[in-house]
């Protein structure tokens, strides 16, 4: 009778030590994570430029080019350089999570120009490539552009 009733004394307490605290018990996932929005607003400048593959920026002076994207959906193009719009207007991505295109649209256009783009991380800051063919469509541009303190 005695093994009886710690037989039984045994497997309860292991139903029991199986069953009482259990972390995952609820629906919530502790590692859930979300994704940070994309911010690209800021002053971009050029930091490379290459033409079909082939690095032209000591060709040419690319430094006083800058791209300003406004939080509110601006932009404004200083020393302009051939680029996918040329005047003023607005901007948005195609997702602000997980952005892969860039739509302008210059004041007083009828339609947005978009582009797609990277924005990978090198040095601990975001980069914004973009690739475009201004003018001839046999010459391919890749701007690597990198926002700066201004």
């Amino acid at each position: 009778m005695k093994n009886i009733i710690k037989k039984t004394g045994s497997v309860l307490l292991m139903a029991l030590a199986l069953t009482g605290c259990s972390q995952f018990s609820d629906d919530s996932n502790p590692y859930d994570v979300a994704e940070a929005v994309k911010s690209f607003g800021g002053v971009w400048k050029l930091k490379s430029v290459t033409r079909n593959n082939i690095d032209i920026t000591a060709d040419m002076d690319f430094s006083k080019f800058e791209l300003h994207m406004g939080d509110d959906g601006r932009y404004h193009i200083e020393n302009y350089l051939p680029f996918v719009v040329e005047k003023d207007g607005t901007w948005h991505t195609d997702d602000p999570l997980y952005p892969f295109q860039l739509s302008f649209l210059e004041d007083g256009a009828a339609s947005s120009v978009d582009v797609n783009f990277n924005f990978p991380v090198v040095n601990g800051q975001r980069s914004l490539l973009i690739t475009l063919s201004p003018g001839c469509a046999s010459n391919v541009y890749t701007y690597t552009l990198e926002r700066t303190d201004n």
